[in-house]
């Protein structure tokens, strides 16, 4: 009986622990508006044979009052796929983004909406 009981606070607890990491994950994406420049666009497959487009841009950033740039990737999936695939190195980027910034400090973009 006692590892039954064990067995359930266990279980509740792994769900109380993937709730508030779930929850962190999604606390940490927004809404943006990127207007920046392609640095670089790569068309690629996922597991299951779709088609995606890997656009890398450059964001300014400061941290510390150091000033610096930094590569960020721009995912674009599904309808979005298409006009992407339009892009390349030198072309200005307008998109409506979904900005994310995962526990590991990983960030991109997913594009929502292309603004023309």
């Amino acid at each position: 009986m006692k590892l039954n009981k064990m067995t359930k606070l266990v279980g509740i607890f792994t769900l109380a622990i993937l709730a508030i990491v779930s929850l962190a994950i999604y606390a940490n994406a927004e809404d943006k508006i990127l207007d920046t420049t392609v640095d670089s666009m790569t068309v690629a497959m996922t597991k299951n044979d779709n088609e995606y487009v890997r656009i890398i841009i450059t964001e300014p950033r400061t941290l510390n009052g150091v000033a610096y740039n930094r590569s960020l990737p721009v995912m674009a999936f599904g309808d979005k796929v298409e006009q992407a695939k339009g892009y390349s190195a030198g072309d200005p980027l307008k998109a409506v983004a979904s900005y994310r910034k995962l526990p590991d400090g990983r960030e991109s973009y997913t594009i929502l909406q292309f603004i023309e």
